[in-house]
């Protein structure tokens, strides 16, 4: 497969993204998860993150074998690792750390291993089995990082055949990406749970046709990654100096303050407590909280502009099966099941946009086990004539939805745009 030097870019760049949340990769990143061997705790480090019983002895030896500033004291390191838990071993991580901030030689020996030991065998696999396309690469490219291989047991669950055997290049990769994605949200450990952005970020491009990467930006968690300076890789130049990323108090500290105008304080810090953990360089400009505490005929979406230091609030509608026995326009039952018609509680990812049956959309992706099942319900943000001032003069109320978060049309214009892409969005009630 041949890539050209912004699609290899672009590969390496969502993957740093989807690793350590910044374009240029962060070299010394250190993350503690407990999906070692048998789930126990394990050290992932570096730009695109391997894992202590993975391939992080390979890495540690050749940056020892470069010469790299701390080669000695990483050298009695050199046994220990991937035998001996060194989870805990403070001075094992500091050295990490230290040398993939301060040491040119460790980044580039991460430039030169990240191309070796992942991306080199993913291509191989993707030649060997007919894949010709940019967005078939990048698939295949984060299998190999995120699970060190296209697992047999998720190939074994679709029936498309590779392109070496007759089938279809889109149609293999499509079908791919839904199995990995239903196997990542549902895994046994979960803490890999989370990691199913990637996967919908994929689904995603697969709809949007992106097959050559050349539209762009591609929204890697939320982040924009562009092939701007499309130099050949960083494996064959120098490193790629990490994206300088912008301080997340100043946001964060004026996202609390709109929050306490208007009486969200309790879901904003469920959002923020969200983003700090899984998702913790995210800094977008926008988020937004629903308030079903609020009756209907009340504007309870509230958008906070975190750059702007304003709030808007805006009518939004509940499910039909979120009314309670009272009909009186609160909502009152809340469920993630299919054909219930209810409003889902919880936090969501607001992904890309669509026009259909009520004009321009919001995809939505439930994020927490309240609301899984948004995309299969196919519950997104839409405008909706039941939603609106004259329904409320006549009835009491705005109309309700399927269980979409439907909102004025008027409003489509200022609220989608605002929040697609990446920001979070949270169904609350206290």
């Amino acid at each position: 497969m041949k890539l050209t030097a912004g699609q290899r870019l672009i590969c390496d760049r969502v993957i740093n993204v989807f690793e350590t949340g910044t374009v240029g990769g962060k070299y010394g990143a250190i993350s503690i998860f407990k999906d070692g061997p048998g789930d126990i705790r394990q050290i992932t480090y570096g730009r695109s993150q391997t894992t202590e019983y993975g391939n992080l002895k390979r890495l540690v030896e050749m940056y020892v074998a470069a010469d790299g500033s701390l080669a000695a004291e990483f050298s009695p390191y050199l046994p220990k690792i991937g035998t001996v838990a060194l989870v805990d071993d403070e001075r094992f991580k500091s050295l990490l750390r230290k040398a993939g901030n301060e040491d040119p030689v460790m980044r580039q020996t991460q430039d030169r291993f990240f191309d070796e030991i992942y991306f080199q065998p993913a291509q191989k696999w993707a030649d060997a089995n007919g894949f010709t396309l940019p967005l078939s690469m990048l698939v295949i490219y984060d299998s190999f990082i995120h699970s060190g291989r296209i697992r047999k047991e998720l190939r074994d669950r679709f029936p498309e055949a590779t392109p070496a055997a007759g089938g279809r290049e889109k149609v293999w990769i499509e079908q791919y990406v839904n199995i990995r994605d239903e196997w990542l949200q549902t895994h046994r450990n979960p803490e890999v749970r989370p990691s199913a952005y990637r996967t919908r970020d994929f689904q995603r491009e697969v709809r949007r046709g992106n097959w050559k990467l050349d539209q762009i930006p591609f929204m890697a968690n939320g982040t924009p990654v562009n092939d701007d300076g499309a130099a050949p890789p960083a494996t064959l130049v120098a490193a790629v100096a990490p994206a300088p990323i912008a301080a997340l108090p100043s946001r964060t500290d004026m996202l609390r303050q709109l929050a306490g105008s208007v009486g969200a304080i309790a879901p904003v810090e469920r959002l923020i407590a969200y983003r700090d953990k899984y998702r913790p360089t995210s800094n977008p400009r926008y988020w937004a909280v629903v308030n079903f505490d609020l009756h209907s005929a009340k504007p309870r979406l509230f958008l906070f502009d975190c750059v702007g230091g304003t709030v808007s609030k805006h009518l939004c509608a509940h499910g039909r099966g979120s009314e309670g026995p009272e009909d009186d326009g609160y909502a009152e039952v809340f469920s993630n099941a299919d054909g219930s018609n209810c409003t889902s509680l919880g936090i969501y990812h607001c992904d890309l946009t669509y026009v259909g049956a009520h004009g321009k959309s919001l995809y939505l992706d439930g994020l927490e086990a309240t609301n899984t099942n948004a995309r299969r319900r196919h519950i997104v943000m839409h405008g909706a004539d039941y939603v609106s001032p004259s329904v409320i003069a006549q009835t009491g109320r705005i109309g309700r939805s399927l269980g979409c978060p439907a909102i004025e049309m008027g409003d489509v214009a200022k609220v989608i745009p605002a929040l697609m892409g990446g920001s979070l969005l949270i169904h609350w009630k206290s």
